[in-house]
């Protein structure tokens, strides 16, 4: 009888094997197309921002063909939510309008060219819904997306700690652009590369790897601040508050805020004190303002990587209790109000009254004299301008459009001024004075379906697992870029948009996967 249950176990496990092996091999393909798609990203954040067509057609090429290995690839689209085709459904919706408009284009190059570039960002957005089917591939991703942005992050800050050897060429020779090309796309992809560390640092509970998280957002953060770009500040901020309200570990976030404060302020402090980081200077004062940065910016680096491992260490040892968490919670919301009402009041001091610093916030920041002015000012610039001429131009054509990719024609028609301008700094404009009303509505109801299926999901996750955490930082990251975007043309600046998108997927999918919150026995085992 032995033999007859031996044989039956040898004859038994052969299959087991069998059905093991193919989910292996597709569990590894899957993590080498995120792996490629991440790979594209850092090469396009460290190449000029694949800015020319030369650049980023051989990406696109790379990404599309990756979609026809993975049609031949069975079951690899097989767990992808209803709510994810949905979202594919509109952004295939805006691409076939893009293709549509060749028949009624003004130039044929432009349009095709935009058709490849928004296939391009569909594509990305498909392959990762299919991609992402692990509980443990959404943190490494969202760590390596984060360090799709260090190149970034390094290069700006080489322009001010060596601004001889690395040149600053944007606005006023003072503003860091790094490899983008574009302060303004820079401040955003910051933000977004710090909004993922902060929702891991939340997550991880190693000292030292909490440290690491802490130096590298409060570089992304320095950094966003020396581009002087006050819509990637603003989209930021409201990242970080949108984290702040879906995340299940609020406490955690507000301290990790607080301690990279402390140090971020004094650097801050330090930046506004040291001649020549935010002003023309000659290049021997830049270069001695650069050593005084680099000192700076070491000692504020080494501050945050102490007081999160400390912190880390502290909370690992001690709990709070719910009512000692709550009296923290409100003394911390009271000290943030205050902070913003004193800041409030040194501005209106420092301009001379809420008169003064409302004419300031209304100057066209272009024609400031001082670059820090920039930040107080809430105009729009020449945007106004864009904006008015694709406007009057999509109400003469409001279902077609000029076609996709010729906004520039369009300008150069009815421009008031000489200034040149490829796009129309709004995309969602662009997609209405290009492709028109239905194009506008497919771009437009991606953007809404985004946001609220990954947030409400967000919301209902466990507040103890992993997942709402993780959530709670892909729904950030995507409100920074969709509300950026209103003023900005990060979609012609692929490396940007490809981080978008990756991340946009990796956030649909997860919202779907309400197995991987724990269960009530595990959330009551593991630790806050």
């Amino acid at each position: 009888m032995n033999d007859k249950l031996a044989q039956t176990n040898t004859e038994e496990t052969p299959p087991q094997q069998k059905e093991s092996r193919p989910r292996r091999r597709l569990m590894i393909f899957k993590s080498i197309v995120l792996l490629a798609l991440l790979s594209a990203t850092g090469y396009g954040m460290v190449d000029q921002g694949l800015y020319n067509e030369q650049l980023w057609l051989p990406v696109a090429a790379v990404i599309l063909g990756l979609l026809v290995i993975t049609l031949f690839v069975s079951d690899y689209f097989r767990d992808t939510p209803t709510a994810g085709w949905v979202l594919v459904g509109l952004m295939s919706a805006l691409v076939a309008i893009k293709g549509l408009s060749m028949t009624w284009t003004l130039s044929n190059i432009l349009t095709i060219e935009e058709l490849i570039r928004s296939a391009m960002y569909l594509t990305t957005f498909l392959l990762v819904l299919g991609a992402l089917s692990a509980r443990w591939q959404a943190g490494p991703l969202m760590d390596l997306a984060a360090l799709t942005v260090v190149p970034v992050c390094g290069y700006g800050l080489l322009q001010k700690v060596s601004p001889i050897k690395h040149p600053v060429t944007s606005f006023g020779g003072v503003r860091v652009d790094s490899t983008l090309g574009y302060a303004n796309t820079t401040a955003v992809v910051l933000g977004m590369g710090a909004l993922l560390l902060l929702a891991r640092m939340t997550q991880v509970r190693n000292a030292v790897v909490r440290g690491v998280y802490a130096v590298l957002t409060l570089a992304f953060l320095t950094t966003l601040y020396l581009t002087v770009s006050r819509g990637g500040l603003a989209s930021t901020v409201i990242g970080i508050v949108v984290l702040f309200i879906l995340t299940g570990k609020r406490l955690q976030t507000l301290a990790n805020l607080v301690l990279l404060a402390i140090p971020g302020f004094w650097l801050l402090w330090q930046i506004q004190n040291t001649r020549g980081l935010l002003e023309s200077v000659p290049d021997q004062q830049k270069l001695q303002a650069g050593a005084t940065f680099r000192t700076d910016l070491l000692i504020a680096l080494a501050a945050a990587f102490v007081l999160q491992a400390g912190y880390a260490l502290l909370a690992n040892r001690h709990e709070l209790t719910p009512k000692a968490r709550r009296t923290v919670g409100i003394i911390a919301a009271a000290c943030v109000v205050l902070l913003f009402a004193a800041g409030a009041g040194a501005a209106a001091v420092k301009y001379g009254g809420i008169g003064q610093l409302y004419s300031a916030a209304a100057n066209n920041p272009d024609n400031t004299a001082n670059v820090t002015q920039r930040l107080t000012s809430a105009s729009i610039g020449f945007r106004k301008d864009y904006w008015k001429v694709a406007w009057e131009e999509w109400q003469r054509r409001p279902l077609r459009g000029t076609g996709a990719g010729t906004f520039q024609l369009t300008w150069l028609k009815y421009r008031p001024t000489y200034t040149g301008v490829k796009q129309v700094h709004n995309v969602y404009l662009e997609q209405g004075t290009e492709t028109g009303v239905f194009a506008f509505l497919a771009l437009t109801g991606f953007a809404v379906l985004l946001v609220a299926y990954t947030a409400r999901a967000a919301w209902r996750a466990s507040p103890q697992g992993d997942r709402r955490l993780f959530l709670a930082g892909l729904v950030a990251v995507a409100v920074t870029y969709l509300i950026s975007s209103i003023f900005e043309w990060h979609w012609y600046l692929p490396p940007s948009t490809l981080l978008f998108f990756i991340l946009a997927g990796a956030a649909a999918k997860l919202a779907s996967k309400t197995a991987w919150d724990p269960t009530a026995e595990e959330a009551h085992q593991k630790p806050e």
